[in-house]
């Protein structure tokens, strides 16, 4: 995406998360763009065709989208502006600033095997107590980390692993 495009990605976040006066309607509203975005999905390369008329993509976008009338018109001023191929982008800023809103932060957690529902609350809990906010964490699995934890949380890598700890250690050693 160039820099043009992230611009207008923003702008399009900010003025789709202002038009939302309470947290609760920024939720509803940051929920209707995204089950939008879905329902969009598999007409996207219609949606993306140069030989349809934007008057008959908007067509397909009422029809689609008759129960979310709020995120079929933003899709529409996309659409006008000939920058719907950004919506899956504008969705995921529009819930950026939904986190923020609200104070919570996202984090990665990849271990190498699948945490239990403790483990993962308890994680949860020290990552909100680290960064002083609620933390809501997505957690992968990769077994090439051996054992431990990498955690990607506000552009941070706290790497707990043990195949991070190898590659500090076989470092040292290199010196």
């Amino acid at each position: 995406m160039n820099s043009s495009d992230r611009i207008a990605v923003q702008r399009y976040a900010a003025a789709y998360n202002a038009l939302s006066a309470t947290n609760e309607d920024a939720s509803r509203r940051a929920e209707s763009l995204r089950l939008a975005a879905q329902a969009l999905a598999g007409v996207q390369t219609y949606m993306s065709s140069p030989r349809i008329s934007t008057e008959k993509k908007k067509q397909t976008v009422k029809a689609a989208l008759a129960a979310l009338p709020e995120a079929a018109s933003f899709v529409e001023v996309l659409l006008d502006a000939k920058r719907y191929a950004l919506l899956d982008a504008v969705v995921r800023r529009v819930e950026e600033l939904l986190d923020e809103r609200l104070g919570i932060l996202r984090a990665e957690v990849v271990s190498a095997r699948t945490l239990n529902e403790t483990q993962q609350r308890q994680t949860e809990e020290a990552l909100s107590a680290r960064y002083g906010g609620e933390v809501k964490a997505i957690f992968k699995t990769d077994p090439a980390l051996l054992g431990g934890l990498q955690i990607w949380c506000r552009g941070e890598l706290i790497d707990g692993s043990l195949q991070g700890r190898l590659a500090k250690l076989q470092a040292e050693l290199a010196q």
